[in-house]
């Protein structure tokens, strides 16, 4: 028998319309009071809206006019089976935003013109297996919040407020009460907030926090356009060509055995040394070949039996890379996602030597498109370098004490080396510390502290020289491949 949890919510949104000039302004910053420009401020319900400037200054003004959220109205809103049912006594636009409860919006819905009655919407299709959500409904100008949880039958709880704190004292339920309004700050890569007025004439200011743009550590898949296809394309394993920036173009694919269409696999690049080749990064190891098997994280994630797709690009005639080559990675991954099923939040790429250099120039390049990155022995120098955007990536750098070809200090006055291709995702990601550097025959990691939600940094120094493999002294274990590994597989 199913069971139905249900609650019905008089919505009272007051007979009159009162005339109303409104005054409203403030600054939006983030959290540690960094000016926001662009930042969309709107007075909920009341079609007026303004964008912050370079100083995240905003301003709403209306000097006459009439401020009122309408005509009453009577809702039924009814949680079941992640299912959303909206009950209307009269036409009214709805929106429907879910968040975390970190105030993170995951989920916005919005539907401009919806007939009386009853209106349903499903929910755990957009959502995936969170456990606890908070729903905010506006149906009109009207404003509700819920928390709501699809593992525990639809279960929830009605809180009064919908500041993303999502209050429920007893305090907070009588300063919504008194509220008059509400505004709504959104801005791209923080998360939505909305604060309820007293007045329509007074500053408020409003702090935004950064959110993970890819929804969290163990976020859910999302499906790349090859999903449910099958491919007259890319039809097996095997190297293939496509044409790029420079007249060249040839990868070699490495697909799961018992690969499935419907299923989103993560996708592994390697990217080869000066000299190297996709062969090498590919193949299997001969025990002279450092890179073999994806520089072997497709050896440990065999060992979990974690499935992927992985790709090798070729280089040039002499196994180098150039500027063109950040558009040949990008033209692989769009014909691998139209032909195959990616999660289009998971993809990764590694590299060593020249191949680092290119990994962190595609760091630079794609952070929107890149989830995490792994350096092995990178360089800032002698290769193309983008602009920086500042935009921050999951990154893992190691780097040999004695390495003589990607020095960890070039140049100090122009901060070229590898230590400063660390400091400066260290610094683009929010991170505080300093890196360890070992001193023994033991590698040292330093993961920083403080770095933006999902953006962590992590860095490995030994004492040896230009490796991508290496061994503390007295193991057999490539420690290399397993914190790289590790580090990829966390997402």
């Amino acid at each position: 028998m199913k069971t139905t949890r249900a609650i019905s919510l008089a919505l009272s949104l007051g007979a009159f319309a009162q005339a109303q000039s409104v005054h409203l302004r403030g600054k939006v910053t983030t959290t540690t009071g960094q000016a926001i420009s662009g930042a969309v401020v709107t007075l909920v319900g009341q079609n007026l809206k303004d964008t912050t400037d370079a100083t995240g200054a905003y301003s709403l003004t209306r000097t006459s006019g009439v401020v009122s959220p309408g005509a009453p109205l009577r809702e039924s809103i009814v949680f079941h089976r992640g299912e959303m049912e909206v009950v209307l006594a009269a036409p009214a636009s709805v929106k429907i935003e879910i968040f975390d409860l970190s105030a993170n919006l995951l989920e916005e819905k919005s539907f401009r013109e919806v007939p009386a009655g009853a209106f349903r919407w499903k929910m755990n299709q957009q959502l995936g297996a969170s456990n606890l959500l908070i729903v905010r409904t506006t149906i009109g100008a009207r404003t509700s919040t819920f928390q709501y949880s699809p593992l525990l039958g639809g279960r929830h709880f009605a809180p009064s407020a919908t500041e993303p704190s999502f209050p429920n004292s007893a305090t907070a339920r009588s300063t919504a009460a008194a509220a008059v309004g509400s505004l709504e700050f959104k801005a791209t890569g923080y998360a939505t907030k909305v604060m309820d007025i007293s007045s329509f004439d007074e500053t408020v200011d409003a702090s935004l926090g950064q959110v993970d743009r890819w929804g969290g550590l163990k976020n859910a898949p999302i499906r790349s356009a090859g999903c449910g296809k099958t491919s007259t394309t890319l039809t097996k394993s095997g190297t293939y060509t496509i044409a790029s920036a420079g007249g060249r173009g040839s990868y070699i694919l490495n697909i799961p055995t018992n690969y499935d269409k419907d299923k989103p696999y993560r996708i592994i690049f390697g990217n080869h040394c000066f000299g190297g080749s996709a062969i090498k990064v590919a193949g299997t190891d001969n025990g002279l070949d450092q890179s073999a098997h994806f520089y072997h994280i497709k050896t440990q994630a065999d060992k979990d039996n974690a499935q992927a797709i992985y790709v090798a690009m070729q280089g040039d005639a002499s196994g180098g890379w150039t500027q063109n080559d950040l558009k040949f990675w990008s033209d692989v991954l769009n014909q691998v996602e139209s032909n195959l099923c990616v999660d289009t939040t998971r993809r990764f790429v590694a590299g060593f030597s020249f191949g680092a250099m290119l990994t962190y120039a595609l760091s630079l390049e794609f952070p929107e498109r890149i989830r995490a990155v792994a350096t092995f022995a990178p360089a800032n120098w002698n290769f193309y370098q983008p602009t920086n955007r500042r935009i921050p990536i999951a990154y893992y750098q190691t780097t040999g004490t004695d390495d003589g070809s990607c020095k960890w200090i070039y140049d100090d006055a122009k901060k070229l080396g590898g230590k400063y291709c660390l400091l400066q995702k260290v610094q683009d990601n929010g991170c505080t510390g300093e890196p360890k550097i070992a001193t023994t025959g033991t590698h040292v990691t330093t993961e920083f502290t403080g770095c933006k939600e999902g953006y962590p940094v992590k860095f490995s120094s030994f004492k040896g020289g230009h490796e991508c493999r290496a061994y503390d002294q007295g193991s057999s274990t490539n420690w290399i491949e397993q914190e790289a590994w590790g580090f990829f597989k966390q997402f």
